[in-house]
């Protein structure tokens, strides 16, 4: 199914019956990487999936876009699509996106499940980034000279370092992404909250999860061993169970 929104299109799934869940997947994703955690829910619940704009069957987002812009999109389609406060779910990316909706819009959601999320910003990549806010561009003829090089170097390293560059579409809104940090947002959150988190996890750290626990006060985390960052893409079954425990 397709909605517009911001005047482009998004494209959305709907299954099951009973009180609303929405799934929001990772940078890089799509409504079917959680699709199978979404079916699972369905027996249970009303399970929304939708592709977040730049991925799957969805348009592109405004180039300005950064987590405010993805954040306020989700909140329109709970708005117009769901109607009532769902249970969100958000992997990654989309853990981030919950995270920014129960800081700043908490009437807009249930309670928050994340599993594995992104919400810090201290690797290599993001301080690279955050070069290029201070490298002067016009301060003297020899940074004019090597400022196209540092450019490069920068582009280069975050290529390198980082799979979001497989979406060059996307590449101003990961520029500003990236030097966001949530940190703080995290410690505004009232909404009962389960953290799920695969122990093996190298691109969202496992003390992460334990930070998330400290700063989130009505929170319960549960670590799942010899598990990576795809927890609920490869192992829908085990998120399930703590998930449906969780809302019970």
């Amino acid at each position: 199914m397709f909605i517009q929104i911001h005047n482009r299109k998004v494209h959305y799934k709907k299954i099951g019956s009973g009180a609303p869940l929405i799934f929001v997947h990772g940078w890089g994703g799509s409504l079917y990487s959680l699709h199978a955690l979404a079916s699972l829910a369905s027996k249970d619940f009303t399970a929304y999936i939708i592709d977040l704009p730049g991925f799957g069957k969805s348009d592109n987002p405004p180039e300005h876009w950064g987590i405010e812009g993805y954040g306020e999109h989700v909140k329109l389609f709970i708005e117009k699509i769901i109607q009532k406060k769902p249970q969100y779910i958000g992997h990654s990316f989309g853990g981030e996106i919950g995270i920014y909706l129960a800081s700043h819009f908490p009437q807009t959601i249930d309670t928050l499940t994340l599993c594995n999320s992104s919400f810090k910003r201290q690797n290599k990549i993001s301080k690279i980034a955050q070069m290029s806010k201070w490298i002067p561009k016009d301060s003297n003829l020899i940074l004019k000279l090597i400022y196209p090089y540092i450019k490069k170097l920068y582009y280069t390293l975050i290529r390198k370092q980082s799979d979001l560059m497989k979406y060059p579409h996307l590449e101003k809104n990961f520029r500003k992404i990236v030097t966001q940090d949530l940190s703080p947002d995290t410690k505004n959150i009232k909404h009962k909250t389960l953290v799920l988190w695969g122990e093996l996890d190298t691109y969202t750290p496992v003390i992460w999860a334990y930070e998330l626990q400290k700063n989130i006060k009505n929170s319960r985390l549960f670590v799942f061993p010899d598990v990576g960052h795809d927890l609920p893409i490869r192992h829908p079954d085990l998120a399930w169970a703590k998930i449906k425990e969780f809302l019970q």
